[in-house]
């Protein structure tokens, strides 16, 4: 079924332990700080959500199969963190914070013009513009998902701390290339 699709095994196990790390750090490291920090946060969003950043990335490299790659593994740390938690989200979340990323990719690059475009051809400005596009519709989903209606502190929340996600691992991708380069001149 996997090659019916388009899909391999590597890319699932690599777009998975990414977005479940990203998960990990976020609910392990950024929520407990975040709760100690500014305890008067609705606990349903955090202010640092690097999982954001693993969704943009998997949509905006490998198309709709990146929302197939994702699926499997949103739902998990979905289900950890509302039964783990008792926190009260709505069964369609995953889907619908990868649905906005999809569309946020195809009005970006259909805007762009960048529809045909190597697979790693990769702008940071144009992810940036896609993750904030994403995380306004991702925010303003996920608001009226919890509160059948928008809520504004909700939206806002959800959009920081997906931006703020994005910006940290982008900071950390291009970190991690330029010490691959410097490296790379010595081996």
């Amino acid at each position: 079924m996997l090659r019916k699709l388009n899909l391999d095994w590597l890319t699932f196990v690599v777009v998975s332990v990414g977005y479940i790390s990203a998960y990990t750090i976020t609910s392990g490291l950024v929520m407990p700080l975040q709760k100690i920090l500014a305890p008067q946060l609705p606990i349903v969003f955090s202010v640092l959500f690097l999982p954001h950043g693993i969704r943009v990335l998997a949509v905006y490299f490998l198309g709709w199969r990146g929302l197939l790659y994702l699926l499997p593994s949103s739902y998990l740390m979905w289900a950890t963190s509302v039964y783990g938690n008792s926190i009260d989200l709505a069964v369609l979340s995953p889907v619908a914070s990868l649905v906005v990323v999809y569309v946020a990719v195809r009005m970006v690059k259909t805007y762009h013009g960048s529809r045909n475009k190597a697979v790693f051809d990769f702008s940071w400005k144009e992810c940036l513009v896609v993750a904030a596009i994403a995380s306004v519709l991702n925010g303003t989903t996920l608001s009226m998902l919890y509160d059948s209606e928008i809520n504004w502190i909700l939206m806002i929340g959800y959009s920081s701390g997906d931006m703020a996600g994005q910006i940290v691992l982008l900071l950390l991708i291009v970190a991690i290339m330029r010490l691959n380069r410097k490296l790379s001149k010595f081996i």
